[in-house]
């Protein structure tokens, strides 16, 4: 090339490059920490992006399960089991370009038992399990010992999976988003911090979970009533998880109850997972403190959901309390039983156990 077409050449690239038309736009590209993993799965993205002719500008990620990001190289945290897409799009003054990666994310569900500590303000620990999917017959046989008419009909119930607290919410936890002592001058209580939260109202319970949500962006909820029975029983088809157990024998190494705690003056919910857990770890499903569900009472179960649902039709003001107190003969402690609380009643045998 002579110097006169070199120069020619020269000066219509300057104005080539002078229309953003003609820069060369970025190319877009990433990579991830980890691409596959139990819940909860955190991923560190990675912008792997080529600038092209000028900077990269703005970077928009879409996670596949609905959230997205506007960070160079974001961390997201996959709370639900699935396959997920990942693309990024970045954007400089030449233009823009989107990396698309199909089934690029991987979540499994965790074992059964499987724990996932969430740490509450103050650094206080909230130890989850989980429980598996699946399906089980809710309610008690008309044969069972014990069995009250508003256990049955017998029905099947499917569910998804989800967390549970190991054991009853604490005093320690309780106080550590909530700041507040509702058990404080009340009868029938111990002031050990990781006994239960008592003397709480259906609505404390309710505007506790808000608050903890709030403080920690997590999605906690009491659990219903179906979900309770389910991971109270474990697997098992028995009065108790762990047997008929007719004469109660057994039932002072899984559970606070009348024969170990009100009959022996000790009148009062004790600190929790002393006792043996069910098969799932989780501890004082049976006594120690009821537990609030979000149901509403029912004297049956004709029309219950079927899909692990809260069962919300407004048939009646009460809420459901699950599993017996320390105060409660043996029969009280079994799987299928159901009480009932007023929402705005309090009193030392009630408290609550969040899922998640």
């Amino acid at each position: 090339m002579n110097r006169k077409s070199w120069v020619l050449g020269s000066a219509l690239l300057a104005a080539c490059l002078a229309i953003t038309g003609c820069q060369k736009k970025p190319a877009a590209d990433f990579s991830a920490g980890m691409t596959s993993g139990t819940v909860p799965l955190t991923v560190q993205f990675t912008d792997m992006s080529t600038p092209g002719t000028t900077p990269i500008t703005a970077w928009h990620w879409l996670f596949g399960d609905g959230s997205e990001s506007t960070a160079q190289d974001p961390s997201h945290v996959y709370t639900t089991a699935g396959t997920y897409n990942v693309s990024l799009e970045v954007t400089s003054a030449a233009g823009n370009d989107t990396a698309l990666k199909l089934s690029f994310i991987a979540v499994t569900p965790p074992d059964a038992g499987d724990t996932r500590t969430i740490t509450l303000p103050g650094d206080v620990p909230l130890e989850m399990v989980w429980i598996p999917a699946g399906t089980f017959t809710m309610g008690s046989p008309d044969t069972e010992t014990g069995r009250g008419m508003e256990e049955g009909p017998q029905h099947a119930v499917t569910l998804n999976g989800f967390w549970m607290g190991r054991h009853e919410l604490t005093k320690r936890q309780w106080q550590a988003v909530m700041g507040t002592a509702p058990w404080s001058g009340h009868a029938d209580i111990i002031a050990d911090p990781d006994s239960p939260a008592v003397w709480l109202s259906w609505e404390a319970a309710r505007s506790f979970i808000m608050a903890a949500n709030s403080a920690t962006g997590q999605t906690f909820r009491l659990p219903t009533e179906a979900e309770w029975e389910y991971a109270c029983r474990a697997g098992a088809a028995t009065r108790f998880y762990w047997g008929d157990d007719q004469t109660y024998v057994s039932l002072s190494d899984y559970a606070w109850w009348d024969g170990n705690a009100q009959s022996a003056g000790q009148h009062y919910a004790h600190v929790v997972a002393q006792k043996l857990p069910n098969a799932w770890g989780l501890c004082d499903m049976s006594g120690n403190a009821w537990e609030c569900c979000q149901d509403r009472w029912h004297e049956g179960y004709a029309g219950a959901p079927s899909d692990g649902s809260a069962w919300e039709l407004p048939t009646d003001p009460n809420r459901v309390i699950r599993g017996g107190c320390w105060a409660n003969v043996g029969q009280y402690h079994r799987s299928a039983v159901h009480g009932r609380i007023d929402p705005t009643e309090t009193n030392s045998a009630v408290g609550l156990r969040p899922a998640l």
